[in-house]
């Protein structure tokens, strides 16, 4: 099962973004992509371009996609947005 990278936002609503691209094969491989300036980069450029706006990051993590649709599944109204790094 492939790790995706899962931003929070510190907004009332809670808002969730879910990096469909890249796909990680281990956790450790993700996180390192998570922690590298350079890829980060990208990681924001999308944010911007997805929200028009900085928004304020509460957490970042590395979840397993089963495990993502297991959640959205008990939350099918969460304000969720999923989208690629270029």
């Amino acid at each position: 099962m492939n790790w995706l990278i899962v931003v929070i936002f510190a907004t009332v609503a809670g808002d969730v973004y879910i990096f469909t691209d890249p796909t990680f094969e281990t956790r450790q491989q993700c996180l390192d992509s998570v922690r590298s300036t350079q890829d980060q980069q990208g990681y924001i450029r999308q944010l911007m371009r997805e929200y028009g706006d900085v928004m304020p990051i509460a957490a970042v993590n590395c979840l397993q996609e089963d495990t993502i649709k297991e959640i959205m599944e008990k939350h099918p109204n969460a304000p969720v947005r999923e989208g690629e790094a270029l």
